[in-house]
């Protein structure tokens, strides 16, 4: 989430190949999106767009993974797909971030 997988390297280990990383979720999600286009639709065929967009919502944990490397955990409050109020954040190093998180940023 915090920039660590962008394409490309400055320094070998820097960066990441976000095609290599793999996400998992567990928590309530939002799609606004979906339900508002598809929800009422007459024939279950008919949806002008081929996928709907998740966004994690509420409480959830989230876990980025490359190979069986963890690296980087979040177990806490979302909104809309953002780190939102209390949660804790571990990051690749092994660092724990506990406490408060508004717009992805650890705010203490």
């Amino acid at each position: 989430m915090f920039g660590m997988f962008k394409k490309g390297a400055d320094a070998e280990g820097d960066r990441y190949d976000p095609d290599q990383v793999t996400v998992h979720y567990e928590g309530g999600v939002m799609s606004p999106e979906y339900a508002a286009e598809t929800l009422n639709r007459d024939d279950i065929n008919d949806q002008n767009y081929p996928h709907h967009m998740l966004f994690p919502h509420g409480k959830g944990k989230l876990v980025y993974k490359l190979d069986d490397a963890v690296m980087e955990q979040y177990e806490g409050e979302f909104e809309v797909g953002q780190y939102q109020g209390k949660g804790t954040l571990i990051d690749r190093n092994g660092e724990v971030h506990d406490g408060e998180f508004k717009a992805n940023l650890f705010v203490g």
